[in-house]
């Protein structure tokens, strides 16, 4: 019985990352639409974020039209803005980090069957695997991304 929670349990996680996987790119460009919307709710602003010990972290915004910004902004529509973007960036970096840590032919797998979202046989085609093979090097990769986008799972479970 716990051998079979544990199997689902793993199955759950892997279908989360390739969810993962899967919007990669749209992650990309919601990070570019959200700092568009960003720029222009605060134009001429440069907003940091800070993290110091015994804190959960705070931004500080600093510009020359400060007033005139303060005047303009809805607060909580900017910090809502900045905390998407750095939910995606996030996500996005540790995406590119697990990635990089697999060897050639598991980052081309990636790329073809999650980003470009080709169909295993269309990625068995241009990888030059059987199916079958492919189904194997699906494992292997969801083994080690497994272990390294732990952290992602954890965080937006």
């Amino acid at each position: 019985m716990k051998q079979l929670k544990n199997k689902n349990k793993k199955t759950s996680q892997i279908k989360k990352i390739e969810k993962f996987l899967r919007q990669y790119t749209t992650y990309k460009i919601g990070v570019m639409s959200l700092q568009k919307q960003l720029d222009y709710i605060m134009p001429n602003i440069t907003a940091t974020y800070e993290l110091t010990e015994g804190s959960t972290g705070t931004f500080k915004i600093t510009s020359s039209t400060e007033q005139y910004a303060i005047d303009r902004i809805e607060s909580k529509r900017a910090l809502m803005l900045h905390e998407d973007i750095a939910k995606y960036n996030l996500i996005i970096e540790s995406i590119d980090n697990a990635v990089s840590e697999l060897d050639e032919i598991e980052r081309k797998f990636v790329e073809l069957r999650y980003i470009n979202r080709k169909t295993i046989a269309q990625t068995s085609m241009e990888l030059g695997y059987s199916e079958k093979h492919i189904f194997n090097l699906r494992h292997q990769v969801m083994e080690k991304l497994l272990i390294s986008l732990r952290g992602l799972l954890i965080q937006f479970d």
